[in-house]
């Protein structure tokens, strides 16, 4: 009874429409996303994937960058949490200001329990979508 009163009236539809809209949001960032690290929508506070830390390390035709002399702290601490829009995004950068060079990024994270992942080891400048 109460929610046909509450759907009654134009204020209660919107009520509706917005709690919806808030549900289902997050819903389809969840169903779509691509990387495991990137949780704009997580309770972090209860998420393991918080927790993990990562050393990206970039080189240049073998040699390792200092990331610190290159790129923001900012993108750098993200960067450390494993978030692969971010590290394109340098890895990019640094294709452009080095064109013809070979671009190696190599990721190794660990987890709360101490278990590595280790991603990357090929030439980033040779992937189109960056």
């Amino acid at each position: 009874m109460r929610a046909r009163s509450l759907l009654g009236t134009w204020r209660g539809r919107f009520i509706v429409a917005w709690l919806a809209v808030q549900l289902l949001l997050p819903c389809c960032y969840y169903l779509t996303r691509r990387d495991p690290h990137d949780e704009r929508f997580a309770w972090r506070m209860f998420s393991p994937m918080r927790m993990i830390k990562c050393d990206p390390r970039f080189t240049v035709d073998g040699a390792r960058v200092d990331l610190g002399k290159r790129f923001h702290e900012a993108w750098i601490e993200l960067a450390g949490r494993g978030r692969y829009s971010v590290l394109e995004a340098m890895g990019a950068r640094l294709c452009k200001e080095m064109p013809g060079q070979r671009i190696e990024l190599e990721l190794v994270c660990k987890d709360v329990a101490g278990a590595q992942e280790r991603i990357g080891g090929y030439d980033i400048c040779t992937v189109t979508d960056l």
